[in-house]
């Protein structure tokens, strides 16, 4: 009884986690989905998004379930800009070049938030994360993770049924499909990409205003984020969003139970492992080949 309640638990945990995990991979999966740019600096942008929600709420005092929506805001602008002026240049070239680009990016902003902020590590220190909810008497949720969830179910339902339903959302998928057949239809190529890196990064600002509650801040807090992304992209399906979605959940969940059948630094190591197994033994992923 007590080996299926501690079972319960972790999934439990891991669908709260998932969530998260599924909002980040979402925003990497449009990326790709839409321009084929290998973002590496995906996890870096987020760390931007959680210290800007972090300011917000040392210096002003707003709460970070608040403050994600300017972070998110802060990280579209961030988004249209670094597609124009750097992004853009390297769109149509090798994969190469945009791995070598976006991880410049990422040792820039690491760097940058090292120099301004220092290495310690920063928490938000909300009188909600005492708050706990019982199931019972052996299920235990942790109010500030519930909370997160719901408002990433609400968000990633949102951004799915935007690129899917709108007409800004058929613009995306027509570049997808062919680029320059989208752009002999009226539609402009280069602003739309924009908005679209933008959105990405959206997604991951919005993922870091709600992970700044429930997890520690430093500069290199993005890099374990950045290979759970891809993990979650080639789970789901290279740029399938509603793919991404359900790899969240799904990864958050297999590192829950990892963690409490193997240990924590377990975690890490199957997640990993996922990825060479999807990539060796069904490379399109949970969703086929689907592109957005």
């Amino acid at each position: 009884m007590e080996f299926t309640l501690r079972a319960l638990q972790a999934v439990l945990n891991g669908l709260l986690t998932g969530s998260l995990y599924a909002l980040i991979g979402m925003g990497m999966a449009l990326i790709f989905g839409v321009m084929r740019i290998v973002n590496f600096a995906h996890g870096a942008f987020l760390m931007v998004g959680m210290y800007a929600t972090y300011m917000l709420y040392d210096h002003l005092h707003v709460t970070p379930y608040v403050g994600f929506l300017v972070a998110a805001a802060l990280l579209l602008g961030i988004g249209v800009l670094t597609y124009h002026g750097l992004l853009r240049w390297v769109a149509e070239r090798s994969h190469f070049m945009q791995i070598l680009l976006t991880l410049g990016i990422a040792l820039i902003l690491t760097g940058g938030a090292q120099l301004v902020f220092g290495a310690d590590y920063h928490k938000a220190n909300l009188p909600l994360l005492d708050v706990n909810l019982h199931l019972g008497r052996h299920i235990t949720i942790n109010a500030p993770w519930l909370l997160s969830f719901a408002i990433t179910v609400v968000l990633a339902t949102g951004m799915f049924l935007f690129v899917m339903k709108s007409r800004f959302g058929r613009a995306l998928r027509a570049i997808a499909q062919n680029r320059y057949a989208a752009s002999l239809m009226g539609i402009h190529v280069v602003r739309t990409e924009a908005l679209a890196f933008g959105l990405g990064l959206a997604a991951v600002g919005f993922a870091g205003g709600l992970l700044l509650p429930v997890f520690y801040l430093y500069p290199t807090v993005g890099d374990e984020f950045t290979g759970k992304a891809f993990v979650i992209v080639v789970l789901g399906g290279m740029g399938s969003i509603e793919g991404a979605a359900v790899a969240g959940v799904v990864l958050g969940v297999i590192e829950s139970l990892t963690s409490l059948y193997w240990g924590n630094e377990w975690a890490l190591t199957v997640d990993f492992a996922i990825f060479l197994g999807v990539l060796s033994l069904r490379p399109s992923g949970l969703f086929g080949s689907q592109r957005v």
